[in-house]
């Protein structure tokens, strides 16, 4: 359902669901007990009026500003980029990593832990992920490519299906093993550090001409590059493998597992979409960053759509009509003939999928907000109470 595009998309009983929510988090990881004291101690110089939301939202704009610096520069995704932008991209992480990790620790603090707290936050996790691997599409110079593609569902897929096993289980799951969020963004500051320290096209070098202590078997043949997606990307591939199983071995019923099923079909959907795309069109390959930016609005609602459903017990449903935003665009490409006029009007259709993917996310995220805000009589980005704010 699109209701959210009118102003309402949480139900009566939904909201006071959300009201009383209980959020239920896993076991932290080694890194995150690790860590733990350093954010203890930073929280106290955050300001007692600052709003946890509010601490979030800074961190991703940190984030969001410095990939959109990397898009920039080059927003084929396949070029070595100025230095300072990964330098700036691994402070954008790391920023966003603590000040989220923070936020609950300031709610706290402050006396103003609320239900729209974890929803606010869940949300700007799914924004964060798919900029985290996006950048990991640009320093590794894949474009749009299937390696590209595969990179980008490394970090969106596995938050997907811990939202997934949540909704069914009950339980955020922070790690599965040695496989944790912390550790997934920690591993990504340091492979944004390395082209800052030794030059934007390290990951193109063949190791073989770099590391010569290496066997033959392991370094001829092989760039950097390899190396960064075994580690990056097919981890990633492989914890969503694993929540996968968890989520279908948390439920039960020959039903639900269908329903269960179609669910994980139509998140796949959205990877299937960033494939159609067809790179051959050269408008399309030199904006390959538009592109994926175009189809991770839409993971972004979907994820959005999940963490609410969870927390107000409603139904999610298998089947999301926003898909269909992106089909006049592949209508047209279809028809795409190499003249000028075929291409202009791809590029005119293309542009117009993008802004409107932006407007429906983006009103889906208002909608819920001032649902919630407005229900438990609180504001997003101040600690203070309506009641309060009103006299």
């Amino acid at each position: 359902k699109m209701s959210y595009l009118l102003g309402k998309y949480i139900s009566d009983e939904g909201k006071e669901n959300i009201k009383n929510h209980k959020y239920v988090p896993g076991e932290y990881s080694a890194l995150d007990n690790l860590l733990n004291p350093f954010w203890i101690w930073i929280v106290e110089f955050l300001p007692k009026w600052m709003a946890p939301n509010l601490v979030t939202l800074l961190g991703l704009i940190a984030l969001g500003g410095s990939y959109l610096l990397m898009l920039a520069f080059d927003l084929s995704m396949t070029k070595p980029l100025p230095g300072f932008t990964y330098l700036l991209v691994a402070i954008g992480i790391w920023t966003f990593q603590t000040l989220d990790a923070i936020d609950g620790k300031q709610a706290r603090r402050t006396g103003s832990s609320s239900p729209l707290g974890q929803l606010f936050d869940h949300g700007c996790d799914a924004v964060s992920w798919a900029f985290c691997n996006m950048s990991v599409v640009s320093f590794l110079g894949l474009g749009l490519s299937f390696s590209g593609i595969l990179s980008i569902y490394a970090s969106i897929g596995p938050f997907f299906f811990t939202n997934l096993l949540e909704y069914y289980s009950g339980v955020y799951i922070y790690s599965v093993g040695l496989i944790d969020a912390t550790t997934g963004q920690y591993l990504l500051i340091f492979f944004n550090f390395l082209p800052f320290l030794v030059g934007g096209d390290f990951y193109q070098g063949k190791v073989s001409d770099s590391w010569t202590f290496m066997p033959s078997i392991l370094s001829d043949g092989y760039l950097f590059k390899d190396y960064a997606m075994i580690v990056v990307v097919y981890v990633g591939v492989i914890y969503s493998i694993i929540l996968v199983f968890k989520t279908l071995n948390s439920v039960k019923g020959a039903y639900v597992k269908f329903v269960v099923t179609l669910q994980i079909i139509q998140h796949i959907g959205i990877y299937a979409l960033m494939y159609l795309f067809d790179p051959n069109i050269p408008f399309i390959k030199d904006n390959a960053g538009l592109v994926y930016l175009s189809v991770v609005f839409l993971f972004v609602l979907v994820t959005c759509k999940l963490i609410i459903c969870h927390m107000a017990k409603m139904d999610y449903n298998v089947i999301h009509f926003e898909f269909l935003v992106f089909a006049p665009y592949f209508y047209l490409q279809s028809q795409y003939n190499g003249t000028q006029e075929s291409e202009n009007t791809l590029k005119l259709v293309f542009y117009a999928t993008f802004v409107v993917m932006f407007f429906i996310t983006f009103r889906f995220i208002q909608t819920c907000i001032n649902q919630l805000t407005e229900y438990l009589g609180i504001y997003c980005f101040s600690i203070e109470k309506r009641k309060e704010k009103s006299s």
